[in-house]
């Protein structure tokens, strides 16, 4: 089950996925809207509070970084507990 707000009648409504996007791909979308995860999550949300996010957008030209897949991959590496809300 996805809980992205992007995700909706098995659909990203972003158009980022012509079809029904696979967990892999929701996992390392840069756009997910939706509780946190993990510690991957934390980092994404810190960095866009603190103005970072746009910066390094400014800088790499909108270019792919890759910070989707790091996102992912501390994700799954440190996971939200689930009794922590």
């Amino acid at each position: 089950m996805r809980t992205c707000a992007n995700y909706q009648d098995d659909v990203c409504i972003l158009g980022l996925e012509e079809f029904k996007p696979s967990e892999e791909y929701c996992a390392s979308c840069k756009h997910y809207r939706g509780p946190s995860r993990g510690l991957g999550d934390d980092v994404a949300n810190a960095l866009k509070k603190t103005g970072v996010e746009r910066v390094v957008n400014r800088l790499s030209g909108g270019k792919e970084c890759g910070c989707g897949k790091r996102r992912a991959a501390l994700n799954r590496v440190f996971p939200k507990d689930k009794s922590d809300g």
